[in-house]
């Protein structure tokens, strides 16, 4: 089978993320599209983090003719210096005079002599650990932050008394524990964006925002 190519093309962890940021955007006043052919920009998904910063994966995505603008969004986790680093060394041999030691809190966009432009966004917001959930956690609305910090604490009393999730996914355990008492119970998170259970359009939503837009120009 041909490859289709793409003149803007974002790459990201999974399918939540392939979900969820089209919804966001669009709730931001950007209209994304209403089919792949149609949308903005093509978002692939990699089932994991390892898949997609595997050698040769982002090299070869970067040397796609016809492609004008590519960007990157991968989870911090517990190390965000070694997740930039490793994001850094795929993109060495398109950008290797332009890309910085450490990543901004604006996150990366650069362009390369040949005119192709690369964006990098580190969840959740290119200076601290933590994951797409992270980043979701600052949509929560104002009036439900008493319930929100009772699933901190439900979670973190499910943490001493045995719960298995790893200290790493907590974030994922506390979003989806707050998302189980909303109405109705246990929405997917593109679908919190959707009914606007989070909030799309915060406030603290915008520098991720506005990354997009210069990214991609629209």
């Amino acid at each position: 089978m041909v490859r289709r190519t793409y003149t803007k093309r974002l790459l990201v962890e999974g399918r939540e993320e392939q979900r969820l940021i089209p919804q966001l955007i669009e709730h931001n006043s950007i209209v994304w599209g209403e089919t792949r052919e149609q949308a903005i920009v093509d978002i692939a998904e990699f089932d994991g983090v390892d898949n997609l910063l595997r050698p040769g994966v982002i090299e070869t995505e970067l040397k796609v003719s016809g492609l004008r603008e590519l960007g990157i969004i991968v989870d911090a986790d517990e190390d965000l210096d070694s997740r930039w680093q490793a994001v850094r060394r795929r993109c060495l041999q398109e950008f290797s005079s332009q890309l910085p030691k450490q990543l901004s809190e604006n996150g990366l966009v650069i362009e390369n002599q040949a005119g192709l432009r690369l964006g990098v966004w580190i969840m959740p917001d290119n200076k601290n650990q933590g994951m797409l959930e992270t980043f979701l956690s600052c949509l929560v609305p104002e009036n439900e932050s008493e319930v929100y910090q009772h699933a901190v604490h439900c979670v973190s009393t499910a943490k001493e008394r045995g719960a298995p999730f790893l200290e790493s996914q907590r974030a994922k355990a506390l979003i989806h524990t707050w998302l189980g008492w909303q109405n109705p119970p246990g929405r997917q998170l593109h679908q919190a964006i959707i009914e606007r259970i989070l909030i799309p359009h915060s406030e603290r939503s915008k520098p991720f925002v506005d990354w997009f837009r210069k990214l991609f120009r629209v």
